[in-house]
């Protein structure tokens, strides 16, 4: 029993130094490279950067170097104010009249990270009125839910209305809608600047757009290609009000879903995973510049008002593993344990083995040194075999648990 519990503490220790080491040792020694501010320029049509890493630098895809004053010259969609003040914004840009109202209607930024996708989502929703009559948008007193059929549950007496529930439910159930729903996607809150309701992904992948209008439901299908499905749907709510949603596919594509002919529209971009990067989206005037940032690389994809590709710029630097930091972490640590990883907003173990084999190396140095130990303490190395075991197996971790809990320790 005793040996038992003494392994028990081994097991433990080695999940806290698992914990505890690697991220003591990222802390001193890491030097993250910072990605680059990445935007195009419509007047040059060429990408500007700014890096920040090692002092600020601002320079196009060419590398040639510019001040702050010739950089916002370039980007006069994006630092109209600050032109308007200086007295540079340009009269037209290709022709086009530089109209405030039409610039400040078609500016829109969207951003999605991938913690915000493997989050705990919400299973009530707010079902506002679209058309209440009301400047102001108001929350309303239920909240509802869709599993075998949508459910109203009032929020002061926990009680379910039937009457609305089965008014919706019975809508849905027309449209074709297979119980229950995969995703809502939808903005609930009270700052936008109206109520476009909510898309919904029912359990057989198909799409639905609901929202309630003068207290009646009104539920549309979206007509989508065979075999489409989406792995994140983003809402927005955007001045120029040209479409509902950002709908990010399995197949690593981008779609958007327009207002009032709902047409589905492929974006002419590759490999956007939110699940693994950051998806940045600024839309201007001209453009669309949809940027991609993961581990070591990001990719800027510039697309027109019509959604097709103009131009692209890629730029990768070596990952953490690559680095020499990482490369002596390979050798120090068989794995990594975390509670936390910067992908997830959950609090969980989150296991990154080592992808070398390099740490084998220092496990063998430390069971040499553990024979000596146990020598010295002129112990049976035969009783002490199973130390050797969890060293080979864990490396650093296991060489100091064991020796943290000895077997002499519960003589």
């Amino acid at each position: 029993m005793v040996k038992l519990s003494r392994y028990f503490l081994v097991i433990i220790a080695i999940i806290g130094f698992g914990i505890a080491l690697p991220k003591l040792y990222w802390v001193a020694f890491s030097h993250p490279i910072r990605a680059p501010f990445i935007q195009y320029s419509c007047v040059d049509h060429d990408f500007m950067l700014l890096r920040s890493q090692d002092g600020v630098s601002r320079t196009n895809s060419e590398g040639t170097t510019f001040t702050r004053e010739e950089y916002e010259n370039k980007l006069p969609l994006m630092y109209t104010r600050q032109l308007l003040m200086n007295n540079t914004m340009p009269d037209t840009i290709d022709g086009v009249e530089m109209d405030m109202h039409e610039i400040s209607a078609n500016r829109s930024t969207f951003r999605v990270r991938p913690r915000e996708i493997d989050a705990p989502q919400p299973t009530l929703f707010p079902l506002f009125e679209s058309q209440s009559g009301r400047a102001n948008l108001e929350m309303p007193s239920d909240f509802f839910r869709i599993i075998w059929r949508m459910e109203f549950i009032d929020a002061e007496s926990n009680k379910i209305d039937e009457e609305k529930s089965r008014m919706f439910s019975a809508v849905l159930y027309k449209r074709g809608f297979k119980f229950p729903a995969k995703s809502i996607n939808g903005l609930p809150t009270t700052r936008k600047s109206c109520d476009e309701g909510y898309l919904i992904v029912d359990s057989e992948d198909q799409l639905f757009h609901l929202k309630m209008i003068k207290g009646e439901p009104f539920v549309k299908k979206v007509e989508i290609p065979d075999g489409l499905k989406f792995r994140w749907i983003s809402c927005v709510d955007f001045k120029d009000k040209f479409y509902y949603a950002y709908l990010f596919s399995t197949d690593n594509e981008v779609y958007v879903l327009t207002q009032y002919d709902y047409m589905l529209v492929k974006l002419d971009v590759e490999n956007i995973n939110p699940e693994e990067n950051e998806i940045r989206i600024y839309g201007d005037l001209f453009n669309y510049n949809i940027i991609s940032t993961g581990e070591g690389e990001i990719t800027s994809q510039v697309l027109n008002k019509d959604y097709k590709k103009v131009d692209e710029y890629k730029e990768s630097w070596p990952v953490r593993d690559e680095r020499s930091e990482g490369k002596v972490a390979q050798f120090i640590f068989p794995a990594q344990l975390k509670m936390r990883d910067s992908n997830s907003s959950f609090v969980r173990f989150f296991f990154e083995a080592n992808k070398s084999f390099n740490w084998i190396i220092l496990s063998l140095l430390l069971m040499l040194v553990q024979f000596f130990i146990i020598r010295k303490r002129k112990e049976n190395i035969k009783n002490q075999l199973v130390d050797f075991a969890i060293i080979a197996a864990t490396g650093i971790f296991g060489f100091i648990a064991v020796n943290f809990f000895p077997n002499k320790f519960f003589k």
